[in-house]
């Protein structure tokens, strides 16, 4: 067995991180690898995988989640030693982090998370959002995005292009928003790992476009409101 990975999927609001980071697990437990998936969001605490934490665990994924409820709303932030000591699991791992520039900085809590040999961090971007709707806000978004401390650690190993519209979402959309994040990517001199697809648009697709792979999402996180 080859050596494990760690990644990363942080975004700004409503990029779809949180269903990035779900689909990117069902992706391994669909082939029987041993998966874990960890929820770091405490900055919308009010989006948790707490809720659908029994259906991604009938799918064979191990999830780490707040197990309850604590106050309400922003309130709700709290960190257990399950979600610290996350990479004691064995497998694979992938993390949620929450937005803006404080998501990334929650990673400086997990142990020896610094020592990993295989992290990789990434950024979803959806272009239909405000802080990522033009080239020039992409490339600041991804400076904002690296957090307060910067480790050595803490880089950005790629993009995944996430532009959605929930369901009124077309094909179209998907392809406009690759497109202006590909110009941005060749400024940062980061490359497009994905391009997100929702499962009603597969039939469009092939497995990959512009030879960037095709990950097809199915949405569960509206599920996930608590």
């Amino acid at each position: 067995m080859g050596q494990r990975f760690v990644e990363v999927f942080a975004g700004a609001y409503a990029s779809g991180k949180s269903e990035t980071s779900i689909n990117r697990a069902r992706q391994f437990s669909a082939k029987g690898e041993n998966i874990t998936l960890v929820d770091l969001d405490t900055v919308e605490p009010a989006y948790t995988l707490r809720p659908i934490a029994d259906e991604l665990q009938a799918l064979g994924i191990n999830v780490i989640t707040q197990p309850d409820n604590f106050g309400l709303g922003e309130a709700a932030s709290y960190i257990t030693p399950a979600q610290v000591n996350c990479l004691s699991q064995e497998g694979n791992i992938i993390i949620d982090v929450g937005y803006g520039a404080g998501g990334l900085d929650i990673l400086d809590i997990i142990t020896n998370i610094d020592k990993e040999n295989d992290l990789r961090i990434y950024l979803v971007v959806n272009t239909s959002k405000f802080e990522t709707s033009t080239v020039e806000n992409i490339v600041e978004y991804v400076t904002f995005s690296e957090g307060l401390e910067k480790r050595p650690w803490k880089k950005f190993a790629g993009i995944v292009s996430n532009t959605h519209f929930g369901d009124e979402t077309t094909k179209e959309d998907i392809i406009k928003g690759y497109e202006k994040l590909k110009k941005a990517s060749e400024i940062i001199n980061l490359p497009i790992i994905a391009i997100g697809v929702p499962e009603n648009l597969q039939s469009e697709f092939e497995t990959t476009y512009d030879r960037i792979d095709i990950w097809i999402y199915k949405r569960m996180m509206p599920k996930a409101f608590w």
